[in-house]
């Protein structure tokens, strides 16, 4: 698509034809083709018809990505810059400069782990699980450095019953209010040290190995508090062939509802994980 043949070949239609537009003859054309669409519905078998109807809504886990994402690491930030541009080139693509674990991210084993799991190997049955959110938002406003316990999977256990195999389950402690400023986000101390809350080493244990989940996901920078020094979280998912979501927003909009996570991210070759869009189901 960017060879110099390509470009020119786009470049001299634009020269000759100007730039292309959606005339309303085509906005209408469009609108054909979803009453089209909708034509065909009708005459699926009923059964297709009714799993269709059955997601309601489809809400977005994901905060956009843009060049002052909070990062676990200051020298993270992204960068960008126009490639090619529509007025110049006849099309346009950015290039962007950044990790694979700044903003809405996934951690795959091989993050933490030597010769574990990459994201080009990783089961992609994996990456689809019923949403579970545990809401430790009370406990966090409270003690920045709050954990997800035991104890509060065992409550939500007993107000809702037995987290099913295959689920996703997300600790939500309100954090994603501070998404738009890196430094409240961050919150880090005199001696660059990040205050936020985690998953503790014995729930994210008890919950893989006792209700065999398929991963967790948080609305901080790190699955372990932020002051943590050892990634007990951390080892405990990715090291028994886990993943973990950081940076996730929306949660509140999801926690009392029934909800299919679907979780997209770049396949890349050896990649310890990388920017995703993370959509919940309704």
């Amino acid at each position: 698509m960017c060879s110099p043949k390509v470009a020119q070949t786009v470049r001299e239609r634009v020269q000759r034809d100007g730039l292309p537009q959606l005339s309303r003859r085509n906005f209408l054309q469009l609108g054909g083709v979803s009453a089209l669409g909708a034509m065909a519905a009708s005459v699926l078998k009923p059964s297709r018809v009714a799993r269709a109807q059955s997601m309601s809504q489809v809400i977005d886990l994901s905060h956009v990505f843009g060049t002052t994402v909070p990062t676990y690491l200051p020298d993270e930030k992204p960068s960008r810059e126009d490639f090619v541009t529509v007025e110049n080139d006849g099309f346009y693509i950015q290039r962007w400069t950044y990790t694979e674990h700044a903003g809405t991210h996934v951690d795959i084993p091989a993050h933490f782990v030597a010769d574990g799991a990459t994201v080009d190997q990783y089961p992609i049955e994996m990456l689809v699980g019923t949403a579970i959110v545990i809401d430790i938002s009370a406990k966090a406003a409270q003690l920045a450095d709050a954990t997800l316990d035991l104890e509060d999977v065992q409550a939500w256990e007993s107000a809702n019953g037995e987290i099913p195999e295959g689920a996703i389950v997300f600790m939500y402690s309100g954090w994603d209010a501070r998404w738009s400023d890196p430094t409240a986000f961050r919150n880090a101390d005199a001696e660059g040290i990040q205050h936020y809350p985690g998953f503790s080493a014995e729930a994210a244990t008890f919950l893989i190995e006792n209700r065999n989940i398929h991963g967790v996901g948080v609305d901080t920078l790190s699955l372990d508090v932020g002051a943590s020094s050892t990634f007990e979280a951390h080892y405990a998912v990715l090291g028994r062939g886990r993943f973990g979501i950081e940076g996730v927003a929306n949660l509140a909009a999801i926690k009392d509802q029934d909800a299919t996570v679907v979780v997209g991210l770049p396949r890349w070759e050896k990649g310890s994980g990388g920017p995703a869009r993370v959509l919940a189901l309704l």
